[in-house]
């Protein structure tokens, strides 16, 4: 499609035998014998879950952060 053209989307709805009903082509100006093109939407990704990915951790209090981290500064500091 060049930049110059316009695009209109339309939604038709297939049959259960393949086809498209003729009542909808015909409102959008397409007749018998028409060559049409089918041009496949790109699949949307709806984002994958992160259920059950990480392990069940306990609750921490801010205590329990406050005390982790002096633990960690006494580590890194070696003394």
């Amino acid at each position: 499609m060049a930049a110059n053209e316009r695009h209109t989307d339309h939604e038709l709805v297939v049959a259960s035998d393949g086809s498209i009903p003729a009542d909808q082509l015909a409102r959008l100006g397409v007749g018998p014998g028409a060559h049409l093109r089918v041009v496949q939407e790109p699949a949307t990704r709806t984002g994958g879950s992160f259920a059950g990915s990480l392990p069940n951790l306990p609750d921490l209090t801010w205590e329990d952060f406050e005390k982790a981290s002096a633990l960690a500064r006494h580590d890194v500091s070696g003394t």
